[in-house]
C-alpha cells in the first residue's frame, strides 16, 4: 500500500514540474476589463468577492484568486487591461506553506493537536504565456479544511468567476 502511495505521488509531483512547450497554442483566454495595480515590494495581488484585497485580510475559507506578475519591484506595478493566453491549467492540493498534504491529513480525527495542517488548499492555476506585462498566473483556492466542509475539492468554475468579480473573465476552450 505504501509503495503504491509513494509511486502515485512521485508520478504527481513529476507531472506539476512539466513544462509546457512556448509555441503551445493557448487553451483559453484571461481578460483584464480594468487596470490592476500591484501593490510595492510585491509581485501579486489578491481578489475575493470580486475586489482586490490586502494579503493579510483574506477570508481563507472563501474562494480567492492570486494574480502574479514576474518580478518583485520597489515600486507599484500597473497592469493595462487586455487578453492573455492560457497555456496551462494546474491543479495541486497543499499546505499553507505550499508543501505537498500529507496523506494522513484526509483522515480528520484530530482534535487539533494531532500535529497535521492547519491550512489545506485545494488550488487551480492558470499558467499565462510570456507576455509584454510579465503577467505570469492566476491561482484560485480556498482553505478546505475548515469546519463544516465535508468534502474538500477543487473550486468551481463558478466559485472561481465570482472571486474574479467583473475585473477579469476566463475564456476556456478544454483540455487541447
Amino acid at each position: 500500500m505504501s509503495r503504491a502511495l509513494f509511486l502515485l505521488a512521485s508520478t504527481l509531483v513529476l507531472a506539476a514540474c512539466a513544462k509546457v512547450p512556448p509555441d503551445a497554442p493557448p487553451i483559453g483566454y484571461l481578460h483584464l476589463h480594468v487596470p490592476l495595480e500591484i501593490p510595492a515590494g510585491a509581485a501579486s495581488l489578491r481578489l475575493q468577492y470580486g475586489q482586490p484585497v490586502p494579503f493579510n485580510a483574506i477570508q481563507e475559507q472563501d474562494p480567492f484568486c492570486v494574480f502574479e506578475l514576474d518580478t518583485v519591484r520597489d515600486e507599484r506595478q500597473h497592469v493595462a487591461p487586455g487578453r492573455f493566453a492560457i497555456l496551462d491549467i494546474r491543479r495541486s492540493v497543499e499546505t499553507f506553506a505550499g508543501m505537498p498534504v500529507p496523506p494522513t491529513a484526509f483522515l480528520r480525527v484530530g482534535l487539533g493537536h494531532d500535529n497535521g495542517p492547519s491550512h489545506i488548499y485545494y488550488k487551480t492555476a492558470f499558467l499565462l504565456a510570456a507576455n509584454p506585462q510579465a503577467a505570469r498566473s492566476l491561482t484560485c483556492m480556498s482553505n478546505q479544511y475548515m469546519p463544516g466542509i465535508p468534502i474538500m475539492r477543487h473550486l468551481t468554475l463558478a466559485q472561481i468567476r465570482d472571486a474574479l468579480g467583473r475585473r477579469i473573465s476566463l475564456d476556456l476552450h478544454g483540455p487541447r
